[in-house]
């Protein structure tokens, strides 16, 4: 079977609280983070290890106390913003929150690794219709 593969979408992990969670804490450096605590996304490859960089010469790697760990990212950002503590989100999920002031980056100088979204999908002979719309409708959503 012949397969596809959309375009790759990078994401960029952010260091968010809620605004109610980050209003007392002051943090300047990464390794101000660690002794607070974390809503681990299990789905990371190393969720209690955030390897943060600023500029080209600063990288700085922390390992985070877990408050508790959920393997699902929206379980994730429901957790935050409810206060359970420091996540690590992508971008396109949290931008919104960002603006309105819901959530808090927390070292928005400081950079966490990017990763990408990958949709790889039958040739449009054996592609089911349901498929193609999914496909269609993850491009406008991710693209916005």
């Amino acid at each position: 079977m012949n397969l596809n593969r959309l375009a790759y979408f990078a994401t960029v992990g952010k260091s968010c609280a809620s605004r109610d969670f980050a209003g007392g804490i002051r943090v300047d450096k990464p390794e101000d983070l660690s002794p607070l605590p974390l809503v681990a996304n299990t789905v990371l490859r190393k969720p209690f290890t955030w390897s943060f960089t600023r500029g080209d010469f600063e990288p700085r790697t922390v390992t985070m106390r877990e408050a508790f760990s959920i393997n699902s990212t929206p379980a994730v950002l429901e957790a935050t913003l409810a206060g359970g503590g420091l996540a690590v989100l992508p971008d396109y999920l949290v931008v919104d929150y960002l603006s309105q002031g819901r959530l808090v980056h927390m070292l928005p100088d400081w950079e966490l690794p990017s990763g990408g979204i990958y949709v790889v999908y039958p040739a449009a002979r054996f592609r089911p219709q349901k498929v193609t719309q999914f496909v269609s409708m993850l491009m406008e959503h991710i693209r916005d």
